[in-house]
């Protein structure tokens, strides 16, 4: 991740913070600009969330997983909520999906500041889009990406 990202991402934040008038922790603030800021250039997944916690948990995974699970449902409630919700889920499963992973992986003030950082980034409509599947993705495995508006200069 680099700094342009993480300065755009805090742009990002910022703006949704003062759209919702939620003020975020320092802490919560962070967390939420360097998560968009890793995703700006790694495609996100969010099919099959529910599976894969319940696999992690099985298996005993280390915190690093159940974080990034965390990380992946707050940007999908947020950029990708049609998608989650397209086969009959809601987007209050899959929030509490992303705070039960966030609790696995050691991070209890992230997972109560979940509902915050969801109403931060809803407010601050950056741009999501579908990506192409190439012929070497996997068929099964939709890929969506996250843009930082237009009007951000980095």
């Amino acid at each position: 991740m680099t700094n342009t990202y993480l300065a755009a991402a805090r742009d990002v934040v910022i703006k949704g913070m003062c759209e919702s008038q939620v003020a975020l922790s320092a802490e919560l603030e962070f967390h939420l600009a360097s998560t968009l800021a890793h995703y700006i250039d790694h495609p996100i997944m969010p099919d099959r969330l529910t599976l894969r916690l319940m696999d992690m948990v099985q298996r005993r995974a280390r915190r690093v997983e159940p974080r990034e699970l965390g990380d992946e449902c707050l940007i999908s409630c947020a950029f990708f909520a049609a998608r989650l919700t397209r086969h009959g889920g809601t987007i209050v499963h899959y929030a509490g999906l992303g705070q039960n992973a966030y609790e696995i992986a050691g991070m209890p003030d992230v997972a109560h500041g979940f509902p915050e950082m969801l109403d931060v980034l809803q407010a601050s409509k950056p741009i999501s889009r579908e990506h192409p599947l190439r012929a070497d993705d996997d068929p099964q495995a939709e890929r969506a990406l996250l843009l930082l508006g237009r009007g951000l200069r980095y």
